[in-house]
Order: C-alpha cells, then structure tokens, then sequence
C-alpha cells in the first residue's frame, strides 16, 4: 500500500463527513489548516501505542560522558527514536525486554539520555518514519480516526462525535497489536542433547 500525507488527512475529514482536499500542503483550507496543525502531533503519538513493525529499529547506542546517580553507562537517546522499548547487550538479546534501563533529561546538556548498566548497550526502539509510502494500512487507518477525533470539535462542534472516534482509533490499534503479535517469530525452546536423549 502507498499513501500520502493527503490520503491519511482525507481520511480523517471522510470520518468527519467533510470535503476532501486535493494537497495537503497547498491548500489554505480551514480544514487543510486543522490537518496540518495536529498531523505530526497525531502521528508521533501513535507511533507510541505499541511497537509498529514497520517501524520497528534495533541498533547500537552511543556513549556519552555524562554522569547519571546511580548508573555506571549513560547513552544518547536517538535522534529519530520516538519510545525505546527495550535496551539490552548481546548477551541478553532474547531477554531484553527483563533489562532494567531508564530514559531521563539531562538539563546541562539539553538532552535525553538512556541510563544503564550494559557497558555495549543497543535499543529496540520505534523510528519516527516520515515516509508514509512506508506506512502500513493499520497505521494509516489509526491516524486517521485519531486525527479526525483531535479535529471533531473545531470542525464540526461535536465532542460526543470525536469521543466516538476515539473508540474507533483504539479498535484500530487492538487490531494492529493482535496481528504483530501473531506475525512474531517464535524462536524454538533449545534443550540440551541429554534431554533430548531422554525424551
């Protein structure tokens, strides 16, 4: 599926009833206005819900020289990276969501930063992805009903109507966590060779 930053706008304003705009970035609409002002917002917190696989990025942290009470090694927080669910090592990769790690500002510094004791740490985390071609249909639905509800009253006076979407939003997001985690490898229980020779 390919879509645009104006499909997932008109989807939100087909949810609201309301005419379809042509480009998002060159209309001066009152609704093009709306869309363009809670799109990213609405965006970057849905990439939060839960860990979209397209979205999905595992990659090694880099140091700092920070100092954090508490926590012998301090990491730069991505630039790109909008929740870090887990940070682990090499040797803790199929465990890594058990790893402790704590994500603070630091004001000094002007920066969040990942606290832990993993010396080589990497993060699994979900990528700001501003390339919607690369969105997958769940996700293109989800903005869609979300921004539609954050735009409801403004556009049409309707609270109890954005409420409603709202509900639709959050059903669109079950339905995209019960998916990945069907799709999700399952890695083999690994027994020894004493108990297999038992089994």
């Amino acid at each position: 599926m390919s879509i645009s930053k104006t499909d997932i706008c008109n989807l939100a304003l087909n949810h609201l009833a309301m005419k379809s705009l042509v480009n998002i970035d060159t209309e001066t609409t009152p609704s093009a206005t709306a869309c363009n002002l809670y799109y990213e917002p609405v965006r970057d917190d849905t990439f939060r819900e839960f860990r979209w696989p397209f979205a999905t990025v595992r990659a090694a942290l880099v140091l700092t020289t920070d100092e954090v009470l508490g926590w012998t090694y301090i990491y730069l927080y991505p630039v790109k990276a909008v929740t870090i669910w887990s940070v682990f090592d090499e040797s803790t990769v199929d465990d890594k969501d058990t790893q402790e790690y704590e994500v603070i500002f630091i004001p000094g510094t002007n920066r969040r930063v990942i606290c832990t004791q993993k010396e080589t740490a990497y993060a699994e985390y979900t990528y700001k992805v501003e390339d919607t071609t690369i969105y997958d249909a769940k996700f293109a639905q989800a903005i869609g009903y979300k921004l539609a509800a954050m735009l409801a009253h403004q556009l049409t006076g309707s609270a109890e109507l954005g409420l409603k979407l709202l509900e639709a939003y959050q059903g669109i997001v079950g339905e995209a966590k019960r998916i990945s985690y069907s799709e999700r490898l399952k890695k083999p229980v690994q027994t020894s060779s004493y108990q297999n020779s038992r089994g």
